[in-house]
């Protein structure tokens, strides 16, 4: 069982966040679609900027413990399916997610809540993720969603250290845990004892269906470096 003792601080510098943003800002045009549900661009913007800040937290933190990945973000041969990261063949995904409000904190959110792998495929064998790691970030989303919604921001001329302050971007700072992660073959197995009416889930106005990974029934994050180096 995964807890809150277990979820690792991935803190960074404030030119860390500001370089990330500067990739997601030159992204955004290309990423502005919106496949999870109809969002204000502000928040579509800070969406994409958590995916990109989750990245470059977990690469540096598996670079200061001794994996160096093959590559990071690609897509697969025959597919559009962006990887996030490829290990010595494996296909590592990165889930980013705030917490729901009613969860008010880490521990309730690794408590309560999935890693979120979307179901893609009919049938769990199917599914192209070797490893699926998930990171929350201490924030609240229903009340940052509407604190961004009230910024007034032109993405298309507006500089890197103005759009640091307009949407809080030093909340990354300190806020970035990774909780949890598992693999194909324990995902499968978990998947395949449920009924078949539990073995996936989605939320109010959500494009997407996911498979049941509680987070609390997956792997603590720092085995993750040995699973890794045993490849």
């Amino acid at each position: 069982m995964t807890t809150i003792n277990d979820a690792i601080l991935l803190p960074l510098t404030e030119a860390e966040i500001k370089t990330v943003m500067q990739k997601a800002l030159a992204q955004f045009d290309i990423a502005k679609r919106d496949n999870l549900r109809n969002r204000h661009i502000n928040i579509q913007y800070d969406c994409i900027l958590r995916g990109y800040i989750g990245e470059y937290a977990i690469s540096k933190w598996l670079t200061e413990n001794g994996i160096t990945l093959t590559a990071t973000n690609y897509v697969t041969d025959g597919d559009a399916m962006d990887i996030d990261f490829l290990y010595k063949q494996k296909n590592i995904e990165l889930k980013t997610s705030l917490l729901p409000d009613v969860d008010v904190n880490v521990e309730t959110a690794i408590a309560k809540r999935d890693i979120k792998v979307i179901q893609r495929e009919k049938i769990i064998e199917d599914l192209k993720g070797d490893i699926h790691l998930q990171i929350l970030y201490n924030q609240r989303r229903k009340a940052k969603d509407e604190w961004l919604q009230q910024q007034i921001i032109n993405f298309s001329q507006i500089e890197i250290d103005e759009l640091y302050d307009k949407i809080l971007a030093k909340a990354y700072l300190s806020t970035c845990y990774f909780v949890g992660w598992i693999d194909k073959d324990i995902l499968i197995q978990n998947i395949n004892i449920l009924p078949i009416e539990k073995r996936m889930w989605s939320f109010k106005n959500s494009k997407r269906t996911f498979w049941n990974c509680k987070i609390v029934n997956s792997n603590a994050p720092f085995s993750l470096l040995q699973f890794l180096k045993n490849i």
